[in-house]
């Protein structure tokens, strides 16, 4: 039988299985999506663990056991920006697995990243989602805004969706 999911808050000791997670994922689910060559800049880039956001108190690891299967959190700053808006809040650095999809563990560390929103105050969350990613944030009730051009390093641009719930 297998063992539920269980959350807990990061830790900037988990940086090496948070970055295994974030390329595990994005390296495959990416795919198709985006140009070979722009994955290939982009996910080195992308795909390593923030140190803020494992420091922070607001990044949650999904475990099935001991095995690490999702990432994710959120934060009151912008990730572009640094600022942040009174009554708002934002996704950050979302990832399953791709041998743990759909089964329930990105859901469950986005509901638990909303509900700590909303005890803080905000009343609309924000996420420059992945192309990939629109379905997964939609069913969760995020709406897409806006097609969006990411600049990841400086000379990468990769296609992105605003997204927004509440507000």
């Amino acid at each position: 039988m297998a063992e539920a999911i269980s959350l807990r808050v990061a830790t900037p000791e988990d940086a090496a299985r948070v970055s295994a997670v974030l390329a595990a994922s994005y390296g495959t689910l990416w795919q198709g999506a985006y140009a070979a060559e722009a994955l290939a800049a982009v996910l080195p880039l992308v795909s390593r663990a923030r140190p803020e956001l494992l420091a922070s108190g607001r990044y949650f690891l999904a475990l099935n056991g001991e095995v690490l299967v999702a990432v994710g959190g959120w934060s009151l700053e912008d990730p572009a920006t640094g600022r942040a808006m009174p009554g708002q809040g934002h996704v950050r650095h979302f990832a399953t697995h791709p041998g743990h999809l759909r089964r329930g563990a990105a859901g469950l560390i986005l509901r638990r990243c909303l509900a700590e929103a909303e005890a803080a105050g905000v009343t609309e969350m924000l996420c420059l989602a992945s192309l990939p990613s629109e379905a997964f944030y939609a069913a969760q009730g995020f709406r897409t805004l806006r097609r969006e051009e990411t600049r990841i390093g400086g000379r990468i641009v990769l296609p992105s969706l605003l997204m927004r719930r509440g507000g």
